[in-house]
């Protein structure tokens, strides 16, 4: 398969924007390698066209990439904004009578998605020794590190076929992922657009419609084969079709410990003590209705009202049952 170049038309834009956009394109999308550039003045306008086995369609206005750091720290890119990635077509079965092995696996550390990054930035990933380091290839890569498997195109060969047997892919190891505002990093996105579509590796929480993406096939240097080395894009969510969350990568909320019951035979009342605080502390739960009537004739003044309980403080003139300052004492009941 050949290589063709992706275009964009920026006859609407200004000099200075265009400008702003050349360097954006050289500092961001070459953050994957060298990219071949081709600039002409056409009747069409400007076409800025870079050397791959995609066609991208670059935004008019750049948008800040946001990228999340292993420490959880906010980090700004200046890497190119794209609208639509179509890919090339894919495989990722062996196709019958032929011998597979061309592709080897291919190691990634994916304790966290930053060691995911460092792993296959301005590399190339072909897993499938078909079309060399096509998009599939980095998304089938990290999740075989990830559970053992590649995710499947579904038998269709585009990488946005991936959603296509989503519950077959997810297994009992990811949370499919609907909507782009939920996106974050680790998270293996599928995008449509096109005939084939787009995936690759979520490094950034979505952002005004668009989300850094870290993947093969998408503006890197040349690969031998095909495709491109991993970069960083910032690409729009339009098109955003679902996603794979390793369950690893869920935040488990530590369960709530259950309060501690402790055996109170006094309590010294401070300024805006409840019984209902005084029961949960004491008790480890507060229970309302008769168990909080029950538990109020428990409890007794010892200096302000000597041997009042709390309940008839309650119902007495003063409608007071605890005063800041007393001393109540337990008397019965559990």
């Amino acid at each position: 398969m050949s290589d063709y170049s992706s275009k964009i038309n920026l006859s609407k834009l200004s000099w200075k924007s265009i400008v702003g956009f050349i360097v954006a394109l050289i500092a961001g999308l070459l953050v994957g390698g060298t990219v071949g550039i081709n600039i002409s003045n056409t009747e069409e306008g400007v076409i800025i066209e870079a050397t791959g086995n995609s066609v991208i369609e670059l935004s008019d206005e750049q948008v800040p990439t946001v990228i999340e750091t292993e420490d959880g720290d906010v980090e700004v890119l200046n890497a190119p904004t794209v609208e639509m990635i179509d890919g090339n077509g894919l495989i990722d079965e062996c196709p019958e009578g032929e011998e597979c092995g061309k592709g080897a696996f291919r190691y990634i550390d994916v304790t966290n998605p930053t060691t995911i990054k460092d792993s296959i930035i301005n590399t190339c990933v072909d897993v499938d020794g078909y079309f060399g380091s096509q998009c599939w290839d980095a998304s089938a890569a990290v999740a075989e590190n990830m559970t053992g498997r590649r995710l499947s195109t579904c038998g269709t060969g585009a990488a946005k076929g991936m959603m296509d047997c989503w519950q077959t892919n997810a297994g009992e190891d990811y949370e499919v992922i609907w909507d782009a505002v939920s996106l974050q990093p680790g998270d293996i996105a599928v995008f449509g657009g096109g005939t084939y579509g787009h995936t690759g590796i979520i490094l950034g929480s979505y952002n005004n419609g668009y989300v850094a993406l870290l993947g093969t096939n998408q503006g890197g240097s040349s690969c031998q084969g095909g495709g491109s080395s991993a970069n960083i894009i910032n690409i729009s969510t339009k098109n955003f079709i679902g996603a794979y969350r390793w369950k690893e990568y869920i935040v488990k909320e530590e369960p709530t410990p259950e309060p501690q019951a402790r055996n109170c035979s006094e309590w010294k009342v401070e300024k805006g003590d409840t019984l209902g605080a005084i029961m949960a502390y004491c008790q480890g739960k507060t229970e309302w209705g008769e168990a909080m009537t029950a538990y109020a004739e428990s409890w007794v003044s010892k200096n302000y009202k000597p041997g009042q309980t709390v309940y008839a403080g309650w119902n007495s003139e003063t409608g007071v049952g605890l005063y800041a300052g007393d001393v109540i004492q337990f008397v019965g009941g559990e």
